[in-house]
C-alpha cells in the first residue's frame, strides 16, 4: 500500500473521530438545574426502595418516567405525561430525548387550554424549553418541530398581550366617571351667595356677653367722683 494512502487513510479516520465526538457533545443537553423552583423540572422526590440508591437510580428511574410519559402522549394525557417526563428530565437533564418530549407534553397542555385560562408560567417553560431544544438537539427534524412550536407559541403570546391591553383600557375607561363623580366642586353654592351663619364650634353666645358688658358698665366708677361705693 502507498504512503500516500495510509496517510489518506489515517486522516480520514482522525477526521471521522472528531466528527463523532462533535455530535456527541452536540447530541447532549445539560441545562442548569438546582435545588428551587426557577430551575428545577420536578420536586418528586426518588423512588430509591423500587429503583435503588445513587446515580444508577436516578437513571434507571428517569429511564422509566421516559418510557410513561411517551406512553402517556400517545393516549392524549398530557397532564400526567408532563408529571413522568419532569421527574425523568430532573434526574437525567442530560438526555435530550426527554427534552424534547416533555416540550411537546407541555405543548398539549397549552394548546388544550381555552384561551383565558393559559398558564402563564407554563407557557414561559415551554417557549425555553422549545429554544434550548432548537439551539442544542443535533436531530435536524426536532430543530425543524422546535422552530415550529416557537413560532405558534410567539403567537399565542401576543395575543395575550393585546387581551391584557383591551382589558386595561376597557378598566380605565370603567373607572373614569366614578373618579369624576367624585371630584370636589369649587363654585359657589346655591345663588353664589355666602351663608353669614359660622359654624358651630365657632360662634359665641352674642346675649351672654351683651349681658357681660352692660353689668361692667353699671359697676364702673363715674370719672365726675359721683359713684356711691357699696
Amino acid at each position: 500500500m502507498k504512503v500516500g494512502t495510509i496517510f489518506g487513510l489515517a486522516l480520514s479516520s482522525v477526521a471521522g473521530a472528531i466528527l463523532n465526538c462533535q455530535a456527541a457533545q452536540a447530541d447532549t443537553i445539560s441545562p442548569q438545574i438546582n435545588d428551587d423552583d426557577a430551575t428545577s423540572y420536578s420536586r418528586e422526590p426518588a423512588n430509591a426502595a423500587f429503583f435503588g440508591k445513587g446515580i444508577s437510580g436516578r437513571m434507571s428511574e428517569a429511564s422509566y418516567m421516559r418510557f410513561g410519559g411517551e406512553q402517556a402522549l400517545v393516549e392524549g394525557n398530557f397532564k400526567e405525561a408532563y408529571r413522568k417526563l419532569s421527574k425523568a428530565v430532573q434526574f437525567d437533564p442530560g438526555d435530550p430525548t426527554g427534552h424534547v418530549l416533555l416540550a411537546r407534553s407541555m405543548t398539549g397542555i397549552l394548546r388544550k387550554s381555552k384561551d383565558t385560562e393559559i398558564d402563564k408560567a407554563l407557557l414561559d417553560r415551554t417557549i425555553r424549553e422549545w429554544k434550548m431544544i432548537e439551539r442544542h438537539d443535533v436531530d435536524i427534524t426536532e430543530q425543524f418541530e422546535a422552530r415550529a412550536n416557537l413560532r405558534k407559541l410567539a403567537k399565542v403570546v401576543k395575543l395575550l398581550k393585546e387581551r391584557e391591553k383591551t382589558l386595561a383600557l376597557a378598566r380605565s375607561n370603567e373607572e373614569k366617571p366614578q373618579i369624576a363623580d367624585k371630584v370636589p366642586t369649587t363654585g359657589p353654592k346655591g345663588n353664589g351667595v355666602v351663608s353669614d351663619e359660622l359654624p358651630a364650634e365657632l360662634s359665641v353666645d352674642l346675649t351672654s356677653e351683651a349681658k357681660g358688658k352692660a353689668q361692667v358698665a353699671q359697676k364702673a366708677p363715674k370719672l365726675d367722683g359721683s359713684a356711691e361705693i357699696r
